[in-house]
């Protein structure tokens, strides 16, 4: 049973560092967002104003790719199961990251808030729970 514990410890840590990974990133570069949600796909995340960020091409990669670095947690004991769900969820979390990212810089500038706009739609329609940022 300890092995399971560690297992789940492990799991709910890496999902809480991978998205606050993302919320440094939005925080130090002053984007404005709207909400923090739980949906029935993406587990935790953040509505933020696309038009801020969506045509600099650091903040993307930034955005979406700085919490791959929890993978590197792994190589502190690659045996032990609480350390390898950091790579794990990070890796498999991230697909939807780099999906995002690599999708949007294929498109030109002047549809990517276009697109990422009809993507935060979809995601509108699969939340569990959301609570409003104001003030921002």
């Amino acid at each position: 049973m300890e092995i399971i514990l560690r297992i789940l410890l492990g799991l709910v840590l890496a999902l809480i560092l991978h998205e606050l990974t993302h919320l440094i990133v939005i925080i130090h570069y002053k984007i404005p967002f709207k909400a923090i949600i739980i949906t029935k796909w993406t587990a935790i995340g953040f509505l933020v104003d696309n038009e801020k960020y969506i045509n600099n091409k650091k903040i993307l990669i930034l955005l979406h790719f700085s919490p791959l670095i929890w993978c590197l947690m792994v190589v502190i004991n690659p045996t032990e199961p609480f350390l390898l769900m950091f790579p794990l969820v990070n890796i498999f979390g991230g697909a939807g990251d780099m999906y995002y990212f690599f999708r949007m810089i294929s498109l030109p500038p002047q549809k990517r808030i276009e697109w990422a706009n009809k993507s935060d739609e979809k995601i509108l329609k699969s939340i569990i729970w959301k609570k409003e940022i104001k003030g921002q």
